[in-house]
């Protein structure tokens, strides 16, 4: 029969998902195509303004331009003094054009013969030859010539505007503009409530800026995405960017052709997104209130399924009390009226099976309490697990008092392979546990971890061979035994003996082969916990190493202390010695340990010693015992110190330390 779902469920669900999945998808669009209109929106806005920032800066050039032109007309009285009547012109273009500093006149060989300024003395007749510089070169055909971008004197930004003079003179004028007079048209156009525009030339270097003092620093954008991207030939800015500040920006540009600058106008993310994020919380909040009304439809169709519910509630009831004869009866086509039924059919069944129901109820309640006191036994020792992750006697004694209690045996022993032998490591019951023996050997703990099998002898006497001798002496008469397994290897067996004859149920042999599993398990858990908790150490030990090496750069000395710390530590060492290899010598440059150091600090690398033969060899070289006679007759030169009497070490570890295959040390590990 298919399975419903519950009504409640079912419709609170479909309703919330639909009305949820509705908004959510309307949202999306909605803000998807108000994101990228109001991108397009805010972006041509800004376009826009840089376009007219860029026009208001070349107006304001030209308007230079215009003001050099006065001084390029004939002059009204041709008999005059030339140089007179232009310094009297460029006097009035001083007072007319404030952003002009300085006005000079190079004649039409291209040497100065008067320059009028504000910030130093004027100058008539120098006769300065600028034949070669581009103000008059630039300007010699006839044409305005326009200077890239210089700071005067490394603070304010300049520019040079040359032109032919004009009159019967001839030559060209050259005028030095402060750019700083640009900084009044860029402060004045206003963009949003944080928004602004700035100029940079050429090189990315700021020429204007609201905030004055990023000019006079010659602030370097060139490294601003926006920036790059417009000096790059061919490429475009991102209208996304960040600012100095590092802040997210909306941003756009405008060039300059005739003078080779870039304006570029800001808003700050936040402020143009401002509309969109209002569209997100009204989103937002018709979702809640879509889902608010989801959850009120869901609440009514509860209330008009209590009607049924109730009925059943009371019939339910009715036939908990005994009323074997009721019926139940709804008719809504739904699950509902399928319970309904489904209550009727368990009540006519109760009445045709209550004669044997007490006997039922008896023998299930015995299985319960025997699967609970299972239950009960395998939580405890589970517990026990949980609680002792280091130690597994405590575990393996729970097993033996577990199993001995609900498999109804006098004695229970656990045995655990120890080298060639097993031996008992647990033990519950007055008996005495058999002595150490080989493995293989015994009356049933040997075949089961021999043959990897639970083995079952239901009468000990039956049975008289040299193995069940000491079984008969302590008057067991049934023994159980199941091994320990791990990996289908057999590491020991837990065995269940009996004083009377009285052989072992299939259920207490399964529940036992379950207590041997549990017992390999915790001594899994303890076998990994000590080899992760190794692994730890060393990971430690190596951490600390390393952060010795990072805190001592220049120092080598803390960082060879710590390695020969770690390793007597973590290698159980008697004492630890480094030595560096320079040449034919060996150098101590650490130790750690009790044991004296007697040898002398540099030593010769020669094949007669366990460290000279690590060195040359470029290998590890483990000695066992020193005391043995080829070792002595081996590495004769490292048994000196032995054979005075002084330090007694017995077991030696010699490593060496390789660079490219080239030794440039050696660790010693001694015991």
């Amino acid at each position: 029969m298919t399975p419903r779902w519950r009504l409640f469920t079912k419709y609170a669900a479909f309703i919330i998902i639909l009305v949820s999945a509705a908004l959510l998808a309307s949202g999306g669009v909605s803000l998807y195509f108000s994101y990228r209109e109001n991108q397009d929106h805010l972006i041509t806005l800004q376009h826009e303004k840089a376009l007219a920032a860029a026009t208001r800066i070349e107006q304001y050039i030209n308007e230079i331009e215009h003001q050099l032109g006065w001084t390029a007309l004939p002059q009204a009285t041709a008999g005059g003094n030339v140089i007179e009547q232009r310094r009297y012109e460029y006097l009035k273009l001083l007072r007319q054009a404030p952003a002009i500093t300085e006005v000079a006149w190079l004649d039409r060989s291209g040497r100065e013969q008067l320059r009028v300024s504000r910030l130093a003395m004027d100058v008539v007749g120098s006769g300065t030859d600028f034949t070669r510089d581009p103000k008059f070169a630039g300007a010699k055909g006839g044409k305005t010539w326009y200077s890239p971008v210089y700071f005067r004197k490394e603070t304010e930004p300049y520019m040079t505007i040359s032109r032919p003079a004009g009159g019967a003179a001839g030559g060209i004028t050259v005028a030095e503009v402060n750019l700083k007079f640009v900084w009044e048209v860029v402060s004045r156009i206003q963009i949003g409530k944080a928004g602004l525009a700035y100029v940079v030339n050429a090189d990315g270097t700021l020429i204007a800026h609201p905030d004055i003092s990023l000019v006079l620093k010659k602030t370097d954008l060139s490294n601003l995405s926006q920036v790059a991207g417009t000096l790059r030939e061919k490429d475009e800015a991102t209208p996304i960017a960040r600012n100095l500040a590092g802040k997210e920006v909306l941003t756009a540009h405008a060039s300059i052709p005739t003078l080779d600058w870039t304006v570029f106008v800001e808003l700050p993310l936040v402020e143009a997104f401002a509309p969109l994020y209002a569209s997100i919380l009204r989103i937002g909040l018709l979702l809640i209130a879509g889902l608010v009304l989801s959850m009120l439809a869901s609440v009514y169709l509860a209330r008009v399924m209590v009607t049924p519910i109730r009925a059943l509630q009371r019939g339910a009831a009715q036939i908990g009390a005994g009323q074997l004869d009721q019926r139940i009866d709804i008719h809504t086509g739904d699950e509902l009226e399928a319970l309904s039924e489904q209550f009727n059919k368990m009540a006519a069944d109760l009445k045709s099976f209550y004669v044997g129901l007490e006997r039922k109820v008896e023998e299930r309640t015995a299985e319960l309490r025997e699967a609970l006191e299972q239950q009960t036994a395998t939580a405890d020792i589970l517990r026990v697990i949980s609680s002792s992750p280091t130690d597994i006697q405590p575990v393996l004694d729970a097993v033996a008092v577990s199993a001995a209690r609900l498999c109804g045996a006098n004695d229970v022993v656990i045995r655990l392979i120890e080298g060639e032998v097993h031996r008992a490591v647990a033990h519950y019951g007055t008996l005495v546990p058999a002595p150490p023996r080989p493995i293989g050997s015994g009356t049933v703990s040997g075949p089961a971890m021999r043959e990897q099998r639970t083995v079952h002898v239901e009468d000990v006497l039956a049975r008289p061979d040299e193995h069940t001798g000491y079984m008969r002496s302590l008057g067991i008469r049934t023994a159980l035994a199941a091994p320990l397994l791990r990996e289908d290897k057999a590491i020991g067996a837990i065995v269940l003996r009996r004083l009377e004859l009285k052989p072992f149920t299939a259920k207490q042999i399964k529940l036992l082969e379950i207590f041997a599993a549990q017992a390999v398990i915790a001594i899994e858990n303890v076998r990994l916990f000590n080899e992760t908790k190794e692994a730890l150490e060393q990971q430690t030990a190596t951490a600390d190493i390393l952060r010795v090496i990072s805190s001592s750069p220049t120092d080598v000395q803390p960082v060879f202390d710590a390695i020969a710390d770690s390793a007597a530590r973590l290698c159980d060492a008697s004492d630890v010695l480094i030595r560096r290899v320079d040449g034919d010598s060996m150098w101590l440059v650490a130790h750690v340990g009790s044991m004296p150091v007697t040898l002398a600090p540099g030593l010769k690398v020669s094949d007669k010693s366990f460290m000279g033969r690590a060195a040359r060899e470029r290998r590890s070289i483990h000695i066992h015992d020193v005391l043995e006679p080829h070792v002595q007759e081996e590495y004769p030169e490292s048994l000196v110190f032995l054979r005075e009497g002084g330090g007694g070490y017995r077991t030696v570890l010699a490593v060496p330390l390789l660079r490219e295959d080239t030794v440039t040390g050696i660790i010693i590990i001694r015991r």
